[in-house]
């Protein structure tokens, strides 16, 4: 049975790795990076856009990241280096596309301190006002193993749904519908490092479909609710969002 040591507190993030996903190819903004630069790095307000994840994580007491690249990852690797900030970064490069499970897996399984033992799983094209806090607090709380943040969407149509009972647990992911509204998953994860073991064995695989979707039977996920900013810059439209959001500082903006 997996278990949690009890030492874990919301006062100290010393013991969480992020893992940010940033190895996708991004065929639906081509027209914005012309196939010369990874999502993560395309910019929003004059800035890459993963500056913005990076200030968020270190806003919210995190101090290691993994970078899972692989398309165009020299220029992420020139830009950040090892240290951002008060971030210590390194990467975990993909030789080939892994998808998001093998991507996380890989990345767990070789570049996450063993003294980790918690990993905050992000997504390089979207940022998410997300409540570690909360996410902690319900890891510890109900002995949980996998928090996954939700948002209130009008329409689920880009995105599906999910469906959370009175506990804070996810029962069940729904197909895309147009015109229907509800709660969607913001691809922000945090899970128990040894949950690692419940992966598929595959070496590429996707997180969403080929693993959560397994395990929402089994009464394993909860719920943490975003109530603040959330863009997905992976297409066209909601880049051009992001740019005027950004501009006009309407979301979180990291103080010195």
């Amino acid at each position: 049975m997996d278990t949690l040591k009890r030492n874990i507190s919301v006062e100290s993030k010393d013991n969480i790795t992020a893992i940010i996903l940033c190895g996708g190819l991004g065929t639906r903004l081509r027209t914005i990076t012309h196939d010369l630069l990874p999502k993560p790095m395309v910019e929003v307000a004059s800035r890459p856009f993963l500056e913005y994840l990076l200030d968020y994580l270190i806003s919210q007491g995190v101090k290691k990241a993994v970078l899972a690249v692989s398309y165009h990852k020299e220029l992420i690797l020139e830009h950040f280096g090892n240290q951002y900030r008060d971030l210590n970064i390194i990467y975990s490069v993909e030789e080939q596309p892994l998808g998001t499970g093998g991507a996380i897996k890989h990345a767990m399984q070789h570049y996450v301190d063993p003294s980790s033992e918690l990993v905050l799983i992000l997504n390089g094209d979207t940022f998410v006002e997300y409540d570690l806090d909360d996410m902690l607090n319900k890891i510890e709380s109900m002995n949980n193993k996998l928090v996954m943040a939700v948002k209130s969407f009008p329409n689920t149509d880009r995105y599906g749904r999910v469906t959370v009972n009175e506990d804070a647990k996810i029962t069940a992911f729904e197909e895309k519908k147009s015109g229907e509204s509800g709660q969607i998953n913001a691809g922000v994860y945090l899970l128990v490092t040894s949950f690692i073991d419940h992966f598929p064995q595959l070496t590429k695989f996707s997180f969403e479909t080929d693993f959560l979707e397994n395990r929402v039977d089994k009464n394993e996920i909860y719920a943490s609710n975003v109530s603040g900013y959330f863009i997905d810059i992976g297409v066209p439209k909601d880049y051009h969002c992001a740019q005027i959001d950004f501009n006009n500082e309407l979301v979180f903006k990291y103080e010195e």
